[in-house]
């Protein structure tokens, strides 16, 4: 199971003949698609964030436990109407 680098070379000059510039639509949708990956990711992580923040603050029993919820459940309602908001504007 050795190298075969004549076979190898022949892959790659056949790969990059192959390839093409992507045109701008393709562009513009593969930025998008990552845009909202992006997004997905960073909103999990605010909400991960926010949740284990208010647990923290539940454990000093300064805050009381109702308000954390108010709040949690409001930035999960602002979350989830931001992603609408742009699905809904996308053209994904």
């Amino acid at each position: 199971m050795g190298l075969d680098m004549p076979r190898l070379l022949e892959d790659i000059i056949r790969v990059v003949k192959l390839a093409t510039k992507p045109t701008a639509e393709e562009y513009k949708l593969s930025l998008k698609v990552i845009l909202a990956g992006f997004s997905l990711l960073g909103a999990l992580g605010f909400f991960f964030q926010l949740v284990g923040s208010m647990l923290e603050i539940e454990s000093v029993h300064s805050v009381p436990s109702e308000l954390s919820l108010i709040i949690g459940v409001v930035a999960l309602v602002a979350i989830l109407a931001l992603g609408l908001y742009l699905r809904s504007k996308s053209e994904i």
